[in-house]
Formats: structure tokens, C-alpha cells, sequence
């Protein structure tokens, strides 16, 4: 009697499609979550380890360490994850897997912003948090779309050509908005849209202390319009890697 086929199965019983078994995904997302977590922790341990020669603790010292910790998470979320994701093996559901990613990404990120509202730490007013919330899931967006075109373009584009695509969004794009120059002191009470055109100039941004003006970092209609489009933008790049990956499959590719 001919022995029965055992075909590895995953948590919800389903046999893999197209592979012999599941190792071209085991581990995931746990093992990025994982990766993702571990370096929220260093960020915030790195934060808390700034006020420790402090001689007093006051808002000079918590907002401009928060600032950093911010800053840090964007650039967490606008280089480390491509790294990781555009370095392992193209995933044959891109936009699936890359809102999965999101998900991961940005629920613990909350962490690294709510708690910013409270006076002992930067103190921010409500609507700085919020549209710090929305500026990472925009520029996720952004990040993820990149990702999943890679991931969907795999076999006719190299990936390097999309780490590169990611490096000038996140790193090349500040030269231009700083290009489009910094408004006088006296405009300190509106947005600077060129600052808003990349992710780390844009947490810098939405954090300046605008004090001067007689408010703590206000968020100005500017501001929002600026992380509506780049939201928008990023929702584009989702649906051309979408195109793209029915494309292959009809194709057979």
C-alpha cells in the first residue's frame, strides 16, 4: 500500500502553492517584527540615555531628544525596512505582503509618538501627534510602493535600482526642498512646503518649536495638504505594483 503524501502545511492548514513547502516565507513576518521591535527599543533606550548627564530635566532637554527618537523611527521606517525587504528573495504577492509589513511597522510606532503628549517628555499638542501618525503611514505608503514594485518588477529590473529609488526619496529629495529655501523668521507661523518633500526634514518640520510665534509646533493647512499628496503618491506606486503583478501572472511570468 503506497504510502500517503505529507505536504508541509501552515498555522490555517493550507498547503503552499507553487513551492514544495513553506520555507520561502517561514519565519515571516515574526522574524521582522522582531527586527523592527529591537531597533524601537534601541531608539528609545538611546532617547532616555540623553537625559542622564542632564542636570535638570525640562523641555530644552526632552523635545529636542524626542525630536531625535521621532526622526529615528522615520528613518527606520524609510531605509531599514527596503534594506531588509530588497536584500531576500522577491515576494510573489508584493502589495499583500507589503501592507502586512505596514501593519507591523506602524502599530508599534504609535508608541514612539502618543506618549510625547505628556508635559515630562516633549509635551507636543494633539495635533502635532496626529499628523506625526499620518507622516509615517504617508511616507510608509511611499516606501512600501517602492518595495512592492521591486518586488513585482523582479527578473526585468534589478533590485538595486529600487534601494537606489529609495535612498533618493529618503536621503537625495532634503537637498531640494532645502534648494527651494528656508522662509524668514517673520514666516515662522506657516508651513515649509520644500521641508515637507522628504521624510526626515518633514519630522523636523512638523516638531519646530514655534514658540516665537506664541504656540508650541502648531500644524499649519500646508502641512496636511503636503502628507495628503505624499500619501497619495504612495497609494499610486501600490496600485502600479499591483498592475505590474497581475501583469506577470497573466503572463505566466
Amino acid at each position: 500500500m503506497p504510502e500517503r503524501e505529507v505536504r508541509d502545511r501552515d498555522l490555517f492548514g493550507r498547503v503552499p502553492t507553487g513551492y514544495p513547502d513553506w520555507s520561502h516565507r517561514r519565519g515571516e513576518p515574526r522574524v521582522f517584527a522582531l527586527i523592527w521591535m529591537l531597533y524601537l527599543m534601541g531608539v528609545t533606550i538611546i532617547m532616555f540615555g540623553s537625559f542622564m548627564h542632564a542636570v535638570s530635566i525640562s523641555s530644552s532637554v526632552t523635545r529636542p531628544a524626542a525630536q531625535r527618537m521621532v526622526l529615528a523611527t522615520m528613518l527606520g521606517i524609510t531605509l531599514l525596512w527596503p534594506a531588509i525587504r530588497l536584500s531576500q528573495r522577491a515576494s510573489d504577492r508584493p502589495v499583500r505582503h507589503v501592507l502586512r509589513d505596514l501593519f507591523v511597522i506602524l502599530v508599534p510606532a504609535q508608541a514612539v509618538i502618543w506618549p510625547h503628549a505628556m508635559g515630562v517628555l516633549a509635551g507636543w499638542p494633539m495635533s502635532v501627534l496626529v499628523a506625526l501618525a499620518c507622516l509615517f503611514g504617508a511616507w510608509g505608503l511611499v516606501v512600501g510602493g517602492l518595495i512592492a514594485l521591486g518586488d513585482a518588477t523582479a527578473g526585468r529590473c534589478p533590485r538595486w535600482v529600487w534601494m537606489i529609488a529609495v535612498l533618493v526619496v529618503a536621503a537625495g529629495s532634503p537637498a531640494v526642498g532645502l534648494a527651494m529655501g528656508v522662509p524668514a523668521a517673520s514666516a515662522i507661523d506657516a508651513a515649509r512646503a520644500g521641508w515637507m518633500l522628504a521624510p526626515g526634514t518633514a519630522v523636523l518640520e512638523l516638531t519646530r518649536d514655534r514658540s516665537e510665534a506664541g504656540l508650541l509646533s502648531p500644524v499649519f493647512g500646508g502641512h496636511w495638504r503636503l502628507i495628503g499628496a505624499t500619501a497619495c503618491v504612495g497609494g499610486s506606486l501600490l496600485l502600479m505594483a499591483r498592475a505590474f503583478e497581475v501583469a506577470s501572472r497573466r503572463r505566466g511570468t
